[in-house]
């Protein structure tokens, strides 16, 4: 959906982690000529790579022995790294700690030989636990409010501290063609946990892509961007929304403390849920990029491929949650 305002010069590109995201933004850099390398842990993704024209590689950024699969990327010239390894569950335990620290840690010994023009983290910003619904950008403190934050944080910092080349993307809700938040849930009926009036901040793939682009070519591109449409929303309207599109009920309320005794979750973690409202213009300035989907609307309609319904009145909010 978004184009970019300039082509990508030829040249290599390594993906780290080469899946949802960087199987696209591998798409993207194969038109302007550009040689892309994408790591995967699967033989089997690695051949659906391949069938894209981009050159696979067998990596675990935790095993430090397939490293040596990098090598025809990390001898080429004008190299250019996206790593995007997704964190997971990561709960505080060895083997996400490892994931996360040890396999930044890994990837950036093997770059120390290759000295990449840009080499750019995909991150979240989750890292902002800011829940008072005020406004947050590229420039705004991280904020960490659990154990999976603050390791995420220090994942950033390990990159940061890799040299002025580096930069982190942190990247709010992802959704695109396949992959649309809470699709599943509210088809299947599943009530909405928490607080409804939670704000939700979400971005287009094919943004994620241009932005990423845009990192990587702006000579004002800051250390840290920050990647949304710009136009926070509430849970209860994106999931109205969602269902209305979809044509089944919205969802039912439930509160945290409901949850957790109906589900064996834990309350706390549901009613500390972040809520801020991210704004990307410093990021939008700095790297010329912007939005082509410009919010959550327009994005679903396009991918479920019908007209915007009919209803567009707001949801009315129960006074007392179940």
């Amino acid at each position: 959906m978004s184009s970019d305002p300039n082509p990508q010069p030829a040249g290599t590109a390594l993906i780290v982690g080469c899946g949802y995201l960087g199987s696209r933004l591998a798409q993207r850099l194969l038109t302007h000529g550009t040689t892309v390398f994408g790591t995967t842990r699967s033989e089997n993704n690695a051949r659906k790579l391949a069938s894209l024209g981009i050159r696979p590689m067998l990596l675990s950024v935790t095993q430090p022995v397939t490293y040596a699969s990098l090598t025809p990327a990390l001898s080429a010239k004008s190299l250019e790294v996206y790593y995007m390894i997704p964190p997971g569950r990561i709960d505080g335990s060895p083997p996400t700690r490892q994931l996360v620290l040890g396999g930044a840690a890994h990837m950036l010994k093997a770059l120390r030989q290759a000295n990449p023009r840009r080499a750019v983290m995909v991150s979240s910003t989750a890292v902002y636990g800011q829940s008072t619904d005020q406004p947050v950008d590229a420039d705004t403190p991280a904020e960490p409010n659990s154990p999976r934050t603050e390791l995420m944080l220090r994942g950033e910092q390990l990159w940061l501290e890799a040299g002025p080349g580096f930069s982190i993307l942190r990247l709010a809700g992802l959704y695109g063609p396949g992959r649309i938040v809470g699709l599943k849930a509210v088809r299947e009926g599943a009530p909405l946990l928490g607080n409804p009036q939670a704000m939700l901040n979400l971005i287009h793939v094919d943004d994620a892509v241009s932005l990423l682009l845009a990192m990587t070519q702006s000579a004002s591109t800051g250390r840290i961007e920050l990647g949304s449409d710009g136009q926070p929303t509430s849970r209860i309207e994106y999931y109205t929304y969602l269902a209305d599109l979809i044509g089944v009920a919205p969802p039912t309320l439930m509160n945290a403390q409901t949850a957790a005794a109906r589900f064996g979750l834990n309350a706390d973690r549901i009613a500390r849920s972040s809520s801020k409202a991210l704004d990307n213009r410093p990021t939008r300035r700095r790297t010329g990029w912007q939005p082509a989907v410009s919010d959550f609307r327009s994005g679903l309609d396009g991918i479920l491929n019908q007209a915007p319904p009919r209803r567009h009145s707001p949801p009315v909010v129960p006074a007392k949650l179940p």
